[in-house]
Protein backbone atom coordinates (compact mmCIF):
# COMPACT_ATOMS: atom_id res chain seq x y z
CA UNK A 1 0.00 0.00 0.00
CA UNK A 2 2.88 2.30 0.81
CA UNK A 3 4.36 1.25 -2.72
CA UNK A 4 0.90 2.22 -4.16
CA UNK A 5 0.72 5.65 -2.68
CA UNK A 6 3.97 6.65 -3.42
CA UNK A 7 3.72 5.27 -7.21
CA UNK A 8 0.37 7.70 -7.26
CA UNK A 9 2.47 10.75 -6.34
CA UNK A 10 2.07 11.33 -2.80
CA UNK A 11 4.90 12.82 -0.36
CA UNK A 12 6.64 10.14 2.11
CA UNK A 13 4.79 12.72 4.54
CA UNK A 14 1.49 12.21 3.11
CA UNK A 15 1.84 8.36 3.00
CA UNK A 16 2.82 7.80 6.50
CA UNK A 17 -0.38 10.21 7.28
CA UNK A 18 -2.88 8.83 5.21
CA UNK A 19 -1.98 5.42 4.45
CA UNK A 20 0.93 3.66 6.81
CA UNK A 21 -0.99 5.14 10.15
CA UNK A 22 -4.51 3.99 9.25
CA UNK A 23 -3.36 0.46 8.48
CA UNK A 24 -1.45 0.14 11.56
CA UNK A 25 -3.83 1.80 13.71
CA UNK A 26 -5.44 -1.22 14.83
CA UNK A 27 -2.56 -3.08 15.94
CA UNK A 28 -1.10 0.22 17.56
CA UNK A 29 -4.43 0.30 19.85
CA UNK A 30 -4.71 -3.32 20.08
CA UNK A 31 -1.13 -3.05 21.66
CA UNK A 32 -2.04 -0.44 23.92
CA UNK A 33 -5.33 -1.89 25.17
CA UNK A 34 -3.61 -5.09 25.90
CA UNK A 35 -0.25 -3.81 27.69
CA UNK A 36 -3.16 -1.80 29.94
CA UNK A 37 -5.25 -5.00 30.66
CA UNK A 38 -1.84 -7.26 31.00
CA UNK A 39 -0.54 -4.37 33.54
CA UNK A 40 -3.61 -4.41 35.60
CA UNK A 41 -3.80 -8.36 35.56
CA UNK A 42 0.13 -8.60 36.39
CA UNK A 43 0.45 -9.31 40.07
CA UNK A 44 4.33 -9.51 41.14
CA UNK A 45 5.57 -6.30 38.74
CA UNK A 46 2.18 -4.24 39.70
CA UNK A 47 3.21 -5.04 43.52
CA UNK A 48 7.02 -4.16 42.97
CA UNK A 49 6.10 -1.28 41.02
CA UNK A 50 3.94 0.63 42.80
CA UNK A 51 4.83 -0.67 46.98
CA UNK A 52 2.57 -1.71 50.11
CA UNK A 53 1.24 1.49 51.35
CA UNK A 54 -2.43 1.71 51.93
CA UNK A 55 -2.71 4.85 50.21
CA UNK A 56 -4.27 5.45 46.84
CA UNK A 57 -3.62 9.23 45.32
CA UNK A 58 -3.51 10.82 41.90
CA UNK A 59 0.25 11.68 42.25
CA UNK A 60 2.11 8.58 40.23
CA UNK A 61 5.12 9.27 42.00
CA UNK A 62 4.08 8.90 44.92
CA UNK A 63 3.91 4.96 47.00
CA UNK A 64 0.47 3.53 46.59
CA UNK A 65 -1.24 -0.24 47.59
CA UNK A 66 -2.67 -2.10 44.58
CA UNK A 67 -5.54 -4.58 44.29
CA UNK A 68 -2.50 -7.46 44.56
CA UNK A 69 -1.39 -6.40 47.70
CA UNK A 70 -5.10 -6.03 49.12
CA UNK A 71 -6.09 -9.73 48.33
CA UNK A 72 -2.35 -11.05 49.78
CA UNK A 73 -3.13 -9.09 53.01
CA UNK A 74 -6.23 -10.38 53.23
CA UNK A 75 -5.43 -14.18 52.78
CA UNK A 76 -2.76 -14.65 54.64
CA UNK A 77 -2.73 -15.54 58.39
CA UNK A 78 -4.82 -18.32 59.75
CA UNK A 79 -8.32 -17.05 59.15
CA UNK A 80 -11.14 -19.02 58.11
CA UNK A 81 -12.20 -18.62 54.39
CA UNK A 82 -15.65 -18.00 55.33
CA UNK A 83 -14.69 -14.88 56.73
CA UNK A 84 -15.91 -11.52 56.29
CA UNK A 85 -12.15 -10.62 55.14
CA UNK A 86 -11.82 -13.79 52.89
CA UNK A 87 -15.37 -12.75 50.68
CA UNK A 88 -13.25 -9.21 50.24
CA UNK A 89 -10.08 -10.52 48.83
CA UNK A 90 -12.38 -13.33 46.33
CA UNK A 91 -14.33 -9.71 45.85
CA UNK A 92 -11.36 -7.31 44.96
CA UNK A 93 -10.15 -11.00 42.88
CA UNK A 94 -13.03 -11.06 40.79
CA UNK A 95 -13.37 -6.95 40.04
CA UNK A 96 -9.31 -7.68 38.79
CA UNK A 97 -10.53 -10.49 36.43
CA UNK A 98 -13.43 -8.37 35.19
CA UNK A 99 -11.67 -5.27 34.95
CA UNK A 100 -8.83 -7.40 32.99
CA UNK A 101 -11.73 -9.25 30.65
CA UNK A 102 -13.45 -5.91 29.53
CA UNK A 103 -10.25 -4.40 28.49
CA UNK A 104 -9.41 -7.55 26.46
CA UNK A 105 -12.83 -7.24 24.97
CA UNK A 106 -12.25 -3.84 24.42
CA UNK A 107 -8.93 -4.27 22.51
CA UNK A 108 -10.55 -7.30 20.17
CA UNK A 109 -13.30 -5.16 19.33
CA UNK A 110 -11.22 -2.48 18.43
CA UNK A 111 -8.49 -4.74 16.17
CA UNK A 112 -11.78 -6.20 14.66
CA UNK A 113 -13.88 -3.07 13.54
CA UNK A 114 -10.52 -1.26 11.94
CA UNK A 115 -9.28 -4.38 10.52
CA UNK A 116 -12.15 -4.98 8.48
CA UNK A 117 -11.50 -2.05 6.68
CA UNK A 118 -8.41 -3.57 5.04
CA UNK A 119 -9.72 -6.69 4.69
Amino acid sequence: MRDGSLALGGTRSETVAKVVLPAALPGIVGAILLAVSRAIGETMIVVLAAGNAPVLTANPFEAVSTVTVSIVNQLTGDQDFASAQSLVAFALGLTLFVMTLVLNVVALVVVRKYREQYE
